[in-house]
């Protein structure tokens, strides 16, 4: 009887036990107001957004404003296109200069790169075939890629002949009609240009074959041109690549054309993100205001900048450098920019803005303060753009024959460039500061400028300086 008792009575002692353990079943505690962050006392001066299509890294080359100072805003913009490759059909003219001066090894060459490109399309891809001399002939109306047209359109480019004059503005005339008359909804569009020589036939004007290149693009088509040998107008057919959004490229002989149709057809081939525009207000905020974007064509009107970006193929990346003009040293905050583009295969815009965060500068007369707030990354490619258009004023001097101006313009970047890249072990700008100093040997040469090898520095170093600002 006791012995029950006692094994009850350690039941029963268990069970208060666990009661008293076990955790008691009550409504979960209230959650805090919310509070709001406390603003941030640092500068902000990176901003990473995008769409999963584009990424934008834009990026100020300080977090400070000096008070008294006339010192620019630079703002380095990195878009960069995602690894995605959703492909999009091509819709491409070749326009083909088959001049008298494209006899012999020349036509040749254009030949054998018109054959891989065409060959480099696929079934659905649509394809157009100009040649111009003093006449135009559009050889193959646009088509659609089939085993059939594919085939037809090599016979054409196999059996092209050279003659006559160099008729620019017929050629771009009639790619522009094939263009306007296709179904190309969806698709890629490049016109690719090629010549030897400086218009002879036809509407000569800059003005005129430039505005072919800007019709086009304001349709959505990328203008690319390709000069070859040592007699075309670079300044020309740079322009008309600027003016068509596209690429300008130089070759000194044929053997390289082949290469360059194929880099533009696997561009073409691989855009993820079509006609890419940079937005930004020309009023950033009291105090700071957009001057403008060095080396990029500004499309916008008074109140706001926009920059043509181009074409992004998957992977690819690109910058846009922004000036800033600084008016006062506030605590100030500004967005970021805003880009627009078309996603592969759509004709609707898709849009890219940061909404989350803004950037800010803050004020200070610390001059140590001041430049520990400087990003050396951003400073980079402010040199990089100078050193393009130092390229290009230097060699223009040098053209018409001020070779002490030339020099002038080439020793200042130069040393600007050496300066920051044995700071920094930049190595793009030790290689562009060691292509100073070679560019510098030929100015400083006897070498005539109107000479075989004077023509080549002055057209090879516009084409370096056209990629430095991409």
């Amino acid at each position: 009887m006791q012995r029950t008792a006692v094994i009850y009575g350690l039941a029963l002692s268990t069970l208060v036990g666990v009661f008293l353990l076990a955790p008691r079943l009550v409504a979960p505690p209230k959650p805090p107001d919310p509070v709001a962050a406390p603003r941030s006392a640092a500068p902000i001066t990176k901003l990473v957004y995008g769409d999963g299509v584009l990424e934008v890294t834009a990026m100020l080359d300080r977090g400070h404003l000096a008070s008294g100072s006339l010192e620019p805003v630079w703002m380095d913009v990195a878009i960069k296109a995602a690894g995605i490759q959703a492909r999009a059909p091509l819709a491409a003219v070749l326009v083909i200069d088959r001049s008298g001066s494209m006899a012999g090894d020349k036509i040749d060459d254009a030949r054998r790169a018109a054959e891989r490109f065409v060959q480099g399309m696929v079934d659905g891809d649509m394809l157009s075939i100009v040649t111009y001399g003093s006449d135009v002939t559009v050889d193959l109306p646009f088509a659609t890629l089939d085993g059939a047209t594919q085939a037809r359109a090599l016979g054409i480019v196999r059996r092209i002949e050279e003659g006559g004059g160099t008729n620019i503005d017929g050629g771009m005339l009639a790619a522009k009609s094939q263009l306007a008359a296709a179904n190309t909804a969806g698709k890629v569009m490049r016109v690719v240009l090629i010549s030897d020589g400086r218009p002879t036939e036809g509407d000569r004007r800059t003005s005129t074959l430039s505005g072919h290149s800007q019709a086009l693009r304001s349709q959505g088509v990328t203008v690319s041109t390709v000069g070859l040998g040592l007699d075309y107008n670079e300044d020309l057919m740079e322009q008309m690549a600027v003016d068509g959004g596209g690429r300008y490229h130089y070759m000194k002989t044929g053997a390289q054309m082949a290469q360059i149709l194929d880099a533009e057809l696997q561009h073409g081939r691989n855009v993820v993100a079509g006609n890419v525009k940079l937005h930004l207000p020309r009023a950033l905020a009291a105090g700071l205001r957009v001057a403008g974007a060095p080396g990029q064509k500004d499309l916008g009107n008074g109140d706001k900048l926009v920059v043509d970006v181009g074409d992004l193929a998957a992977g690819e990346e690109r910058h846009v450098l922004v000036k800033i003009e600084a008016g006062s040293a506030d605590d100030i905050g500004f967005a970021a920019p805003e880009l627009v583009y078309n996603k592969a295969g759509q004709s609707a815009q898709s849009l890219v803005a940061q909404r989350a965060d803004a950037f800010r500068m803050l004020p200070t007369t610390d001059v140590a303060v001041l430049n520990s707030s400087r990003n050396d990354d951003v400073r980079v490619r402010v040199l990089q753009i100078e050193a393009s258009l130092a390229l290009t004023a230097s060699m223009n001097q040098w053209s018409q024959g001020d070779s002490a101006g030339a020099r002038v313009n080439l020793l200042k970047a130069k040393t600007e460039l050496a300066a920051v890249a044995q700071r920094t072990g930049n190595v793009m700008l030790m290689r562009e500061a060691k292509n100073f100093d070679d560019v510098l040997s030929s100015v400083d040469s006897p070498m005539p400028v109107s000479s075989a090898a004077g023509l080549d520095v002055v057209k090879a170093q516009k084409a370096r300086a056209f990629d430095l600002r991409r």
